[in-house]
């Protein structure tokens, strides 16, 4: 009896811990690499850090990207990366590789969230012209 009880029990609990779980879960807007630092890495650093380019590591993906987290988060913070291509004295000239803060701290926020990697993005698949 005692037995049933317990299984009673937890089986109304259960459903309640679900759902809390759930809800901390969407509540935690800590970045994913897939959602929103690949589109900032892709913007800012991948005509450097990709296989073949001047830059040592590659940022091309979440398993090439991962190791390298700690330094990205203190070169995006202390502006010593993306290099400065302009004298900020000058003013802007077109897009001059530089992150803006919003994107910094997305950065910080993913690296100090612990770097999770998120749901793959389905690829865009580009449709090729066809001469019919």
């Amino acid at each position: 009896m005692r037995v049933q009880k317990q299984r009673q029990s937890w089986a109304s609990i259960f459903p309640a811990l679900l759902l809390g779980a759930s809800l901390l879960a969407a509540a935690d807007n800590t970045p994913t690499y897939n959602r929103d630092v690949q589109p900032i890495l892709q913007k800012n650093c991948v005509a450097c850090h990709a296989p073949g380019k001047v830059a040592p590591m590659p940022f091309t993906t979440y398993e090439s990207t991962r190791p390298w987290v700690r330094q990205i988060r203190e070169m995006v913070t202390n502006k010593k990366m993306p290099p400065g291509v302009v004298e900020r004295h000058y003013g802007l000239f077109g897009d001059d590789g530089s992150m803006n803060q919003n994107e910094i701290d997305v950065i910080v926020r993913w690296v100090d969230g612990g770097a999770p990697e998120g749901v793959a993005r389905p690829a865009r698949i580009r449709s090729k012209k066809t001469n019919h």
